[in-house]
């Protein structure tokens, strides 16, 4: 059996397991969890009300702290587990109706969603088994060491253009109403599709932004050798609009992350098995 017959025949079973769509079912609830984590500690944070960083890691360490916190975290460790192995799937056999160009950039954009939900299960788990003191730090803590490097700056500047790119690319998808394509055909009809494409595009413009100005500030960072000008969310807005327009941006940025959160709760909900590896 040759090569493209294997992947041929992976791709298939993929499609057709109802194993793994239930699994990626019960991973985007997780990761909506995450978000809604995120969104939580943001507009903690916006209010004066609350410690730590708007960012997936500090967000998912306020579980940390007692037995039931770590007990989610071991639910959230696992079912994110599940997307890693679903987006890996997709990066060597998904997309085989596309063209060969689009079908390898669109291969690569599973291979990042792969590292991003690996990042998020590693960032669980050792949540799960150090408690509060597994928490990696903050951004700025790591931009710090990195820029303490001799490729640090150029490090720095190359993520900051990455995460920018990143943040431009959820805008259009959110502008586009691309994610419309990952739901099943009578979510996308009648009632139902107002209220998603709402959620949906409020969710992806957000997140996107969000990117776009820690992109933004993490090159400006690598620029100046200046640490301070990276960190969550929270610090982003604070230092590229000032405080009282930062605690607004926050505000915002934190409610359409939620947005995001609660799509994906969508998408666990009406998924479309037919494009579980397109």
């Amino acid at each position: 059996m040759t090569d493209d017959a294997i992947a041929e025949q992976v791709d298939r079973q993929a499609r057709n397991s109802t194993v793994l769509e239930w699994c990626v079912r019960v991973g985007m609830v997780a990761y909506g969890g995450v978000h809604l984590l995120v969104a939580w500690v943001a507009v903690r944070l916006a209010l004066g009300s609350g410690g730590g960083t708007a960012t997936g890691g500090g967000a998912m360490a306020q579980l940390a702290g007692d037995a039931w916190g770590r007990t989610t975290l071991s639910v959230m460790a696992l079912a994110l587990a599940t997307l890693v192995v679903w987006q890996g799937v997709v990066a060597v056999v998904g997309f085989r109706d596309r063209s060969p160009r689009r079908r390898l950039l669109e291969r690569i954009g599973a291979a990042s969603r792969a590292v991003s939900y690996a990042y998020f299960t590693f960032a669980s788990a050792r949540l799960v088994v150090r408690g509060p003191a597994g928490s990696s730090g903050s951004p700025r803590a790591v931009t710090t060491g990195i820029l303490g490097t001799p490729a640090g700056p150029a490090l720095v500047l190359l993520a900051g253009a990455t995460v920018t790119g990143i943040g431009v690319g959820l805008v259009v998808f959110g502008v586009r109403r691309g994610f419309l394509g990952q739901l099943e055909h009578r979510a996308r009809q009648g009632q139902r599709r107002a209220p998603i494409v709402w959620l949906g595009m409020v969710g992806y413009l957000s997140k996107g932004v969000a990117f776009v100005v820690a992109g933004v500030l993490l090159g400006w960072a690598g620029l100046t050798h200046d640490p301070r000008k990276s960190g969550g969310i929270d610090q982003a807005f604070a230092e590229l609009l000032g405080r009282t327009l930062g605690t607004v941006a926050v505000l915002l940025a934190g409610a359409g992350i939620g947005c995001f959160g609660l799509y994906l709760f969508v998408v666990s909900r009406h998924l479309d098995d037919e494009t579980l590896t397109s």
